[in-house]
């Protein structure tokens, strides 16, 4: 048996959570799980939950014909999964299917034509934080960029791109819309 930790932060880059963990992996398939060991706050009411249950594995023979591919058993459905995920208030972690609504990530929200507008914004916010690293010391070294330099240029250079592109491509059709709709 291993045990390890892991923490993650929200959008704001906050910490928000971590978990302990304990794996064990041998050779009977009952004695292949990993152990979660985490507490929740109800929001609601504020007290604090403490969860400790096992998510067993399972593997699977690749389709490659080398080797297994390691599979969760969801602790809720059963259904194997490859990630899980703690959304909706649930104080489990369990695979997409095992949610009653639909599970969607932030740029499924997005319309088409907002799609340059959210690059652009997401590649704003890498930029204001990849900033301080960037910029402290030296951007240069023997007269050449530095690595951390230029994936802030490169960065630098999409944000122009999105820029460029949220304000053409992005609107065209909503004024191509307006213009055949005035008869113009």
């Amino acid at each position: 048996m291993l045990p390890f930790n892991l923490s993650w932060s929200d959008q704001r880059g906050q910490p928000s959570g971590n978990i302990s963990c304990i794996s064990s992996y041998l050779e009977r398939t009952d004695q292949r799980y990993l152990e979660l060991i985490y507490t929740i706050t109800d929001r609601s009411t504020g007290t604090k939950i403490r969860h400790r249950y096992k998510v067993y594995l399972c593997e699977v023979d690749s389709n490659l014909g080398k080797g297994k591919v390691l599979y969760f058993l969801c602790p809720q459905s059963g259904r194997k999964c490859r990630i899980l995920y703690s959304a909706n208030g649930s104080h489990l972690f369990k695979s997409r299917e095992a949610y009653q609504h639909r599970l969607y990530y932030d740029c499924q929200h997005s319309s088409k034509l907002n799609k340059y507008n959210d690059n652009y914004w997401r590649i704003d916010a890498h930029l204001k934080k990849s900033d301080k690293a960037s910029c402290r010391g030296r951007r240069t070294y023997k007269g050449e960029l530095t690595k951390k330099a230029e994936r802030y240029n490169r960065l630098y250079e999409k944000q122009e791109d999105m820029d460029y592109l949220r304000w053409t491509a992005g609107m065209s059709k909503v004024f191509c819309k307006r213009l055949h709709k005035e008869g113009l």
